[in-house]
């Protein structure tokens, strides 16, 4: 019988350690390529659909755009079908702002549009008016969340410098070396460009942390007169501007949607509210200020554009007073979606259809 030698056993021992080692190696190798291949295609799956939702939102807001400058108004809001002039327009010249049913409404309503985009417009009518001369309506509201005379004359006062071009000091107000003195950004003496810059105001921030549900960005406005729209102020608003039940302001927003309101004493009349309001104070179509929030479904991030619709103007029909980004959370509703179509199929060119309407 052969004996191997204690040499050539060891060889082959050798042999085999270094193939297992081999294939080890290989397969480590293979599993470090496989993740990497794996990472490579996830980061190439979110950038596609990141860049997916980035043109669902740029091509809602560009439709949202065309849609505002070219279609008709009327009391309900932004209409989409087509009509013939002689079904808005009196024989006698005079325009009819009744609702036709199709609107898309003014007050901050969530909207589906392209793909996971959706969108949400609003009248700056609809909402109080912080560059106004006249500042009652704030004061309403502040004194609504029970602000005492002191602190509702400090918030308007420093307000009222913030904004003013001069440099005196109304009572209880604040102007630049009281600024300089808290180490605060100094006030601009102009009118606020921004909703957002209210919270540069002195006093407006902590105020606003005190009181999270008031809703910055959609019960104020920089528009610089004080005439409120009742058809598109936001419920939100409402409860509080008017002071109504939520049960109640649920059924004027279902009202002003199929039959908006034509005047004060037509709203007062339809609602029975006891309320004193100056017909002068108020208006109840659309204003030619706008905000258009888009944003992607799951929260996150929504461009917010602040517009003034310019249909005669030299350098276009809109003019963009502002855009920036600003946080949303996530919708829990599910936003009111246009009856069989991807967002707008029949709202372009000569063949639109006439039987557009909303589902909830």
């Amino acid at each position: 019988m052969a004996v191997k030698s204690p040499l050539k056993r060891a060889q082959q021992g050798f042999i085999l350690v270094a193939a297992l080692w081999i294939i080890a190696i290989m397969l480590i190798a293979v599993g470090i390529f496989h993740a990497y291949v794996q990472q490579k295609v996830l980061i190439g799956i979110q950038a596609k659909a990141a860049l997916t939702q980035t043109l669902d939102r740029v091509s809602t807001t560009q439709t949202v755009l065309y849609l505002l400058s070219s279609t008709r108004k009327t009391r309900a809001g932004m209409t989409l079908s087509d009509q013939a002039e002689s079904q808005y327009i009196t024989a006698e010249g005079y325009l009819i702002s009744d609702a036709v049913g199709d609107e898309v409404t003014l007050d901050g309503t969530s909207y589906q549009g392209v793909g996971s985009a959706l969108f949400s417009l609003q009248d700056a009518a609809g909402a109080i008016s912080l560059n106004a001369t006249n500042l009652d309506d704030l004061a309403q509201l502040l004194r609504r969340f029970g602000a005492d005379p002191l602190t509702e004359s400090q918030l308007l006062s420093r307000l009222q410098d913030y904004t003013d071009a001069d440099d005196l000091i109304n009572i209880s107000g604040a102007e630049q070396r009281d600024y300089a003195a808290k180490k605060l950004p100094l006030p601009t003496n102009d009118y606020l460009r921004t909703e957002a810059e209210l919270t540069r105001v002195m006093g407006w921030a902590q105020w606003l942390d005190e009181h999270p549900e008031v809703e910055l960005q959609n019960w104020f406005t920089i528009k610089r007169d004080s005439v409120l729209n009742l058809n598109v102020m936001p419920k939100s608003l409402l409860v509080k501007y008017l002071n109504l039940k939520p049960d109640l302001a649920e059924l004027l927003m279902r009202e002003r949607k199929t039959n908006p309101f034509n005047n004060i004493d037509d709203f007062i009349l339809r609602t029975g509210l006891p309320l004193n309001l100056s017909e002068e104070k108020y208006r109840f179509f659309p204003s030619n200020e706008m905000r258009l929030k888009v944003w992607n479904q799951g929260g996150g991030q929504a461009q917010l554009i602040s517009l003034q619709l310019t249909p005669n103007g030299l350098f276009g029909p809109w003019l963009v007073d502002y855009e920036y980004s600003v946080q949303r959370g996530n919708d829990n509703n599910e936003a009111i979606a246009l009856w069989q179509t991807n967002l707008f199929d029949h709202t372009l060119g000569a063949e639109r259809e006439q039987s557009g309407t909303f589902r909830e």
